[in-house]
């Protein structure tokens, strides 16, 4: 039997980012997947910001050969909505989600490319890691231990395809990103809250030059509802490439008439043009739900990713959601088997992206039936509804959403509250108001040492960060003898006039909502733990007691 520390069960994005994710802390893993290589559909093909500033902790190999495959600037700026590509225009949205929301709140901006692009990159930036084995073509069949909560290992049955051989693999440990329709998770009986089979779509990837409808005014996202053809065209890299989801009833004979030939005809149709010559790649279905998993920890088996929770893609939360979780997991997973943290910190996984996945996945819906008013206000021609056009001013959430992405907070027993109101907002879907309060995500700023640039996010490494103000010296005093004591060394850096890093003048503090001698605590997945708005008459005890909480030791 072979025994690794942790067994990641599914290749996708999500699967491919936790093997990333764990060999930031230095731990082994190993991944199954049951099919022989990375996806050749495009899929999903947004990495929206958040996802892109976690990038930043892959490696600049990696995410540099990610933000050279995006679409070219200009495409992500707006949504069109149309009656067909070629025809009248109901209109437009701009979309400040897919295009990124300024060098003022993140360094980062999204990415828009295509799943069959981006996985071969995270594939191979994996295994460059030397700590996480890739076995494609071979499939987990069956968890023989590890369900439980007295076990104290888990047990997996492996296929090796197409051999047929089998063999066992033990670990501490399971991550199952094994997809929507996971068999872990049906193992384990766990079922499923929210609407499901809400519609059934099929996927078209083409090749077709597209450009003297769209060149001059690109999109992310062309909307078409005419009489006989409602779907969206996805450009995929602003070259010909392309996907275009259509409406069916779901049933198997109606997605066999989906033939190439039939996929041509509803294209032209949608396009307006009967001499357009697309060329077909492949067609694929799928079926929308918005739903989450009742539990997303059991014994020592852990859901991520499509496994925990099924997202509309209306938005691209669905993927970015998965990879989010094992964000949020590794650093959990890692100081657990590293034998400086409780057990119990598990659960806060489940506590603090449960929550988030449900939000994600209402918000997505509300898009997705925001697009099916406009398409019914565009065909259907009723005296007394709204008109196209008014549908579509009443789009706005769609594409802004950077209230979504970066204002989201956990409150959970890893999260130490310091009594503090979160920042008020009028809609948490487009606002985002930077804050340190713990819970929330580490706000961005703009750093300077020796003339050289960086942001806050940079200092967030593979442990957990103190950030203090210039004259909060006393903190990083506190945070080595913390370390001393606890076998956990925070990183610790002044910020301000005189300090490690040089900000504006005000920025940070103002920003982390502390004074010149407070300080914050921020996790290796950078959400602030605990914060001490000022200085403290015995900070060691105070730093050490809170990262106890925070790691559920009980020494």
């Amino acid at each position: 039997m072979e025994t690794v520390p942790i067994v990641i069960v599914g290749g996708g994005p999500v699967g491919l980012a936790a093997a990333l994710e764990f060999a930031r802390y230095g731990v082994r893993s190993l991944l199954l997947e049951r099919h022989h290589s990375t996806t050749w559909h495009p899929k999903a093909r947004n990495l929206n910001t958040r996802t892109m500033e976690i990038a930043r902790g892959w490696g600049r190999a990696v995410h540099d050969e990610l933000t050279a495959v995006n679409l070219p600037p200009g495409w992500t700026s707006q949504i069109i909505y149309a009656r067909t590509l070629a025809g009248e225009e109901l209109g437009r949205m701009p979309t400040r989600g897919f295009a990124g929301f300024g060098r003022k709140v993140s360094p980062e901006i999204p990415l828009l490319s295509s799943q069959d692009v981006f996985e071969p990159i995270l594939r191979r930036g994996a295994e460059a890691t030397g700590l996480a084995e890739l076995r494609f073509g071979h499939e987990a069949v069956q968890v023989d231990a590890g369900m439980s909560t007295g076990d104290d290992r888990v047990v997996v049955t492996v296929r090796e395809l197409p051999s047929e051989r089998r063999y066992q693999v033990e670990a501490e440990y399971l991550i199952a990103a094994d997809g929507a329709a996971s068999s872990i998770r049906s193992q384990m009986g766990i079922e499923l809250d929210g609407p499901k089979g809400i519609g059934h779509f099929v996927n078209v990837y083409f090749k077709a030059d597209l450009d003297p409808l769209v060149a001059h005014r690109p999109a992310i996202l062309y909307f078409v509802a005419g009489e006989d053809a409602r779907g969206v065209f996805q450009p995929l890299d602003a070259r010909g490439r392309w996907l275009c989801q259509i409406n069916y009833d779901g049933t198997s004979t109606a997605f066999e008439a989906y033939t190439p030939e039939h996929c041509i005809d509803w294209i032209r149709t949608a396009v307006g043009d009967p001499a357009c010559a697309p060329d077909i790649l492949a067609v694929a279905t799928w079926t929308m739900n918005a739903t989450v998993a009742r539990r997303l920890v059991t014994g020592r088996i852990i859901l991520a990713g499509d496994a925990a929770h099924q997202l509309p893609p209306t938005g691209g939360f669905g993927m970015n959601t998965g990879i989010q979780d094992v964000h949020n997991l590794a650093w959990k997973l890692a100081v657990v088997c590293a034998g400086v943290a409780g057990s119990k910190l598990l659960e806060t996984y489940d506590s603090e992206r449960r929550p988030v996945a449900r939000f994600n996945a209402d918000r997505s819906l509300d898009n997705s039936r925001m697009v099916a008013r406009i398409s019914a206000a565009a065909t259907d021609g009723a005296d007394d509804g709204p008109s196209p056009e008014e549908t579509v001013a009443e789009s706005r959430r769609y594409g802004n959403f950077l209230g979504m992405e970066l204002g989201f907070s956990y409150d959970s027993a890893a999260i130490v509250a310091d009594g503090t109101e979160a920042p008020s907002r009028e809609d948490a879907v487009i606002d985002y108001v930077p804050t340190g309060r713990p819970g929330h995500r580490a706000p961005h700023v703009w750093l300077e040492r020796d003339g050289e640039r960086c942001s806050t996010l940079d200092l967030f490494g593979s442990g957990f960060t103190l950030l203090a103000g210039a004259s909060g010296t006393s903190w990083l005093d506190a945070a080595r003898m913390t370390g001393d004591r606890l076998g956990i060394q925070p990183a610790g850096f002044t910020i301000g006039s005189g300090g490690d890093f040089q900000d504006e003048p005000g920025d940070w503090t103002s920003q982390y909502g502390v004074y010149d001698d407070g300080a914050v605590l921020v996790r290796p997945d950078g959400h602030v733990a605990w914060r001490s708005a000022a200085a403290v008459p015995k900070p060691v005890g105070v730093l050490s007691s809170n990262l106890r909480r925070v790691l559920h030791r009980t020494a």
